[in-house]
């Protein structure tokens, strides 16, 4: 990678404005446990697994939320620093701006136009989607790293006219064993290999790279068959190694459509909390059907702490299947239709910034997504929260906005230069949205690994405009893949 003062300028705010976060505002986030739990482990001997720390037991596990590529850097970051968490921070945050480093002498190749890979570079630095996740100690961040790092390598092949097999199977690699949906990148990666090649020659470099993704897996997938647990991870993580409620889940995915109905139903049964299960009034079909299942959920709640009673999981999942049964386009199209959209349009996210509701009841988030005067009441009580989510949502909806603008001028002839990128870039948004919308995992924080490669196409498209002004004044010509 090219060093030079530029990059290492572009690295420094990178790293500034991420600290402002991680110092003032450090917290753990909702997996921590969870991740902190196989740290633990793997720290005292015992491998990745999920059992308490201070006990005597040692059962393996798969890894924990996903494979055990976070867990392993949160051990090693403790091995070398006292146990540090802030450490943990510190490191997710230089290599964010190593990856960051990369991606700009990667777009300066690509452009041809040093001033579009710095003004790439400055975007990101300071995205207001991208700055905050640092003060968690959660996969966002290094996931974040991963996925810059893979379109790095892409614009890089793009420039060089030749798919880079191996770095961009070990970003791949890198991006899957910290969080599973990382395997996604696959598609952009393949999209690019059959832009720059003939199918034959292709397919022939992506079966290089694809062997460079399996390996590893392939290699833990074996030692999980040897150790008795699971292939791949299925279902829900829960607390003392309990097994996942599928039936629950069958159920929740024949009315969830909104990120903010997964909050009260999900999240306390992911923590054996099922007291706390909240779920929306829009998810019955019949008041018949709301005493029902509350009347079960009630049952439920005396079982704090509990596993889920199998019992009460074989209810929700008969209750799943007739409903499923009875309405199969609204659950197989309109409610994966719903969560699609849901994922793009929430404006409450907080993206990782310190601007969290307090003391908000689950229906009263589901109530204020809908607009009308429950929003309006929330603004009120919460101005400070309110005009920091409004700079996120205002950002997003502006980035998506200028996005849309830019695959339109990619379809011209004019501007065919950022053509390839752009359209990478759309499979990698329709393949993660998809891919979330149908798993019911509606929660707009998903949406976060396709920020920077939004940032990149909406600048590189700013500068395909600019410069095709100065060419028509000068008569200059243009090459592909030049801005």
């Amino acid at each position: 990678m090219k060093l030079d003062r530029g990059i290492l300028v572009i690295a420094a705010i990178a790293i500034a404005a991420r600290l402002v976060f991680a110092l003032a505002f450090p917290t753990g986030g909702g997996d921590w446990d969870i991740y902190e739990t196989v740290a633990e482990n793997i720290i005292r001997g015992c491998g990745v697994s999920l059992s308490p720390p201070g006990g005597s037991e040692c059962i393996p596990h798969y890894g924990g939320n996903h494979l055990p590529g976070y867990p392993a850097f949160v051990a090693l970051v403790w091995s070398v620093s006292a146990h540090s968490d802030m450490a943990v921070r510190v490191a997710q945050i230089l290599l964010y701006a190593l990856a960051l480093g990369r991606l700009v002498a990667a777009a300066e190749l690509y452009s041809g136009s040093r001033r579009a890979a710095l003004v790439i570079g400055v975007v990101m630095a300071l995205s207001p989607l991208q700055i905050a996740w640092p003060r968690y100690t959660q996969t966002e961040t290094l996931s974040l790293a991963a996925v810059v790092w893979t379109f790095a390598e892409i614009l890089a092949s793009l420039a060089e006219r030749r798919l880079r097999v191996v770095p961009l199977g070990l970003a791949i690699v890198a991006a899957t064993f910290i969080r599973l949906d990382g395997i996604l990148l696959c598609i952009p990666a393949a999209i690019t290999g059959f832009i720059l090649h003939r199918p034959v020659v292709a397919i022939r470099r992506g079966a290089v790279a694809a062997l460079i993704v399996v390996l590893p897996i392939a290699g833990w997938t074996v030692r999980n068959a040897v150790l008795g647990v699971n292939l791949v991870p299925l279902g829900m993580v829960l607390p003392k190694n309990a097994p996942t409620p599928y039936g629950y889940i069958a159920w929740g995915a024949t009315w969830v459509s909104e990120e903010y109905q997964r909050v009260g139903w999900a999240w306390p049964v992911n923590r054996m909390k099922h007291a706390g299960i909240t779920i929306d009034n829009k998810a019955y079909d019949s008041r018949a059907e709301r005493d029902m299942v509350e009347g079960w959920l009630k049952e439920l709640a005396q079982y704090q702490d509990e596993s889920f009673p199998p019992e009460l999981d074989r209810r929700f999942a008969e209750l799943a299947r007739e409903r499923s049964q009875r309405a199969p386009l609204r659950t197989y199209l309109w409610l994966p239709a719903e969560r699609a959209l849901a994922l793009w349009k929430n404006p409450f996210s907080s993206f990782g910034w310190p601007n969290e509701l307090p003391a908000v009841s689950g229906q009263e988030r589901v109530d204020a997504v809908r607009g009308g005067g429950a929003l309006v009441d929330l603004a009120r009580r919460y101005p400070v929260q309110a005009v920091t989510k409004a700079l996120t949502a205002g950002y997003r909806f502006i980035l998506l906005g200028a996005f849309i603008v830019a695959v339109g001028l990619s379809l011209r002839r004019k501007h065919a230069e950022i053509r390839p990128v752009v359209w990478i870039v759309v499979t990698w948004v329709v393949t993660r949205t998809l891919f979330f919308a149908v798993t019911n995992n509606v929660e707009t924080r998903y949406t976060a690994p396709t920020i920077p490669a939004l940032e990149i196409v909406v600048v590189l498209a700013a500068f395909s405009v600019a410069s095709r002004r100065r060419r028509f004044g000068s008569g200059e010509s243009q090459g592909a893949g030049r801005l």
